[in-house]
């Protein structure tokens, strides 16, 4: 049976009238009367009854009917979604998170990208650089944001913003009262840094300039978890500016300056091979935040 059989049992059924349901399809009334015939013979069943003024639906042409409205209406449903999902206007997004990219940067991008395609499903997934990393290569996620994600044969990454490096002090701490810091303050310094090096990375041509390394007290997780620690009185770190939406006690933030600037990445990874139309308008809202956003 085919769609277009279905389509011309319904305008004849809604018509009662071979000649105006011809009319209706933009069909000649031959042709249409071939298919009816030929649907009633597939069906082993009559549809309609001839009357003098045209035709009426039998029993069971009347129960078909209900039937056919209903199958109609879901290829109708289906092909609009089709065309839809073709357009990267619905469907599921699986996204990779992780560490101080997930307090305003992410979510910024990701409201962004629900406000002009509310019908697509975004799922969050939290973990690690490595995992992430794993993730994506076996499909389990569409796209992954954290810091300086390498590139490789079958990963795509692209920067989506440069955020300013700040000091995360506690206000029990003598540089706490300035209005920034400068690296020179941080020669003897013990500080809290992360187990992906993230923020050593960013600044590291800032301290090799300034003729030092950094000393570091302990690792924390991540960043957030670096921040925490600088409240808990633990110590001090760097931090980027996203970590600043945490309004944790006992810690200020201060800007961290030097004759080279320092900044800290945040890439997004994807497949090579991915081509799905969801990635694709993620990705154009990606583009758009980091044109729009201050280098």
């Amino acid at each position: 049976m085919e769609i277009r059989q279905l389509k011309y049992f319904i305008a004849v059924a809604e018509e009662r009238n071979i000649s105006r349901a011809a009319a209706r399809l933009h069909i000649s009334q031959p042709p249409l009367t071939r298919q009816i015939q030929a649907l009633e013979e597939q069906m082993e069943v009559a549809l309609f009854k001839r009357t003098p003024w045209g035709v009426e639906l039998t029993e069971a042409g009347a129960m078909f009917l209900e039937h056919a409205r209903q199958i109609k209406s879901h290829v109708e449903l289906a092909s609009e979604q089709a065309r839809r999902a073709g357009k990267g206007q619905i469907g599921r997004i699986d996204v990779g998170v992780f560490g101080s990219a997930m307090l305003n940067i992410v979510p910024q991008i990701l409201n962004s990208f629900s406000a002009s395609h509310p019908d697509v499903k975004l799922v969050l997934h939290s973990a690690a650089k490595g995992p992430q990393i794993e993730a994506l290569h076996r499909g389990r996620i569409m796209i992954a944001f954290d810091r300086y994600l390498p590139e490789t044969p079958e990963l795509c990454v692209e920067t989506v913003c440069a955020e300013p490096v700040y000091v995360a002090l506690n206000t029990r701490h003598p540089l706490a009262a300035q209005e920034q810091v400068d690296i020179e303050q941080l020669r003897d310094e013990l500080l809290i840094g992360e187990q992906d090096s993230s923020m050593f990375t960013a600044t590291r041509e800032l301290f090799r300039h300034h003729g030092f390394e950094p000393h570091t007290l302990q690792k924390a997780a991540d960043m957030i978890a670096a921040a925490v620690m600088v409240a808990g009185g633990f110590g001090t770190a760097l931090v980027p500016d996203s970590v600043r939406s945490l309004q944790l006690p006992n810690v200020v933030y201060r800007p961290l300056t030097g004759e080279v600037e320092a900044r800290v990445l945040l890439h997004c990874a994807y497949r090579r091979d991915e081509s799905s139309p969801l990635l694709a308008a993620l990705l154009d809202t990606v583009r758009a935040f980091r044109a729009d956003t201050p280098a």
